[in-house]
């Protein structure tokens, strides 16, 4: 079980930094994407970082109940988030 948790912590942070790096990129260059000139990639970056902030807070929640399966829940909102970002990203370079 503790070998769970660890593995938990060390997901959420690594959620809550690319939150953090999607938040600081939205003005700027992001990979090979000017996000100045792209509105709709900007408002993209916003939403998924919130979305990241918002699943690594409900991540840090579920880690103090005993269930071990509850945290399925982090590990799969935090896949499907980014994910989805990453489809949206590829048809917006379209």
């Amino acid at each position: 079980m503790l070998y769970i948790r660890i593995f938990m912590i060390i997901f959420i942070a690594c959620l809550l930094l690319t939150a953090w790096y999607l938040w600081h990129r939205r003005n700027g260059a992001f990979l090979v994407f000017d996000v100045s000139s792209s509105p709709e990639l900007h408002s993209l970056m916003t939403i998924c970082s919130w979305t990241l902030l918002a699943i690594s807070v409900l991540g840090i929640v579920l880690l103090f109940f005993d269930n071990k399966y509850l945290n399925l829940i982090t590990l799969f909102l935090g896949s499907a988030a980014i994910f989805i970002f990453a489809l949206l990203l590829s048809q917006n370079n379209q």
